[in-house]
């Protein structure tokens, strides 16, 4: 029992331990990715508003969809929920599987551990989170209604982090040693897209169909994020339980096997 609690807060006393160097790398990451552009950090807002024009462009003006049981302004909320999960998730997902092998100088480095490098570029690729969230409330309170249930959103805020931290770990390594990987990611991204319940609810889906929704792990946060925001509601138990175990299993999966490959980054980098 000793050793199995021992396991699961191994990876936060690590990031405990080295919270000051990591908060300040990753300080220093999300500087550098928008220096020298003319709009800087704005970017960090635009970009998910130009997102959202896209998919509102082609589901609400285009395709004509609109649930019946939501307004246009409405769906368009709920189409942001599902993105504000999503973009972070595919940005997290491509920078933090090359992590390791774009920064093989570091791999040597003894200050920062080559293990926390993935969990960096989750951090710095995740920022976009936490803007959405807040564009999200704002336009909740003045589109629809705002609820004490979206007070709830950075709890899944840090389960996803979890999840896609421990799922980067685990392609990082798959990196060093296959990459091809970097090339699969596109296109996992992209199907992920697709599949994931961004631009429509799970009623919509023919019954048969609807499989495909609950073999996707990430539908479970972007669907806590629509019901907290959006429906004004919890998600159903399933969906939070999933949503736990996928996130502290990925999490505490993913730092065991980095850690005890560690030794083997510097054959491969």
């Amino acid at each position: 029992m000793s050793s199995f609690f021992d396991t699961m807060v191994d990876p936060f006393r690590s990031i405990w331990k080295h919270r000051v160097v990591l908060w300040r790398t990753t300080y220093g990451e999300i500087r550098n990715a928008y220096a020298g552009s003319l709009l800087g950090s704005a970017w960090v807002f635009l970009g998910q508003v130009l997102m959202l024009a896209i998919y509102a462009t082609t589901y609400v003006v285009i395709l004509r969809i609109q649930p019946p049981d939501m307004t246009v302004y409405e769906y368009i909320l709920y189409v942001f929920c599902g993105l504000t999960s999503f973009l972070p998730f595919a940005a997290s997902l491509s920078a933090g599987t090359l992590s390791l092998v774009s920064n093989r100088a570091v791999l040597l480095n003894t200050i920062f551990p080559a293990e926390l490098i993935p969990f960096r570029s989750v951090l710095v690729a995740s920022i976009t989170m936490p803007v959405g969230t807040l564009i999200l409330f704002v336009a909740d309170f003045f589109l629809s209604e705002f609820t004490w249930t979206s007070l709830l959103i950075p709890v899944v805020m840090v389960l996803q982090t979890l999840f896609v931290a421990g799922v980067v770990w685990m392609l990082s390594l798959a990196a060093l040693m296959f990459r091809d990987i970097q090339h699969m990611i596109y296109y996992v991204t992209m199907m992920l897209m697709i599949i994931s319940p961004i631009a429509y609810t799970p009623t919509m889906i023919p019954s048969g169909l609807q499989v495909i929704i609950y073999f996707n792990p990430l539908s479970y946060y972007i669907i806590s994020f629509q019901s907290l925001i959006m429906l004004n509601k919890l998600p159903s138990l399933d969906i939070i339980a999933v949503m736990l175990l996928a996130s502290f299993t990925s999490f505490t999966l993913g730092f065991m096997m980095v850690r005890r490959a560690k030794g083997a980054f510097y054959d491969y980098a």
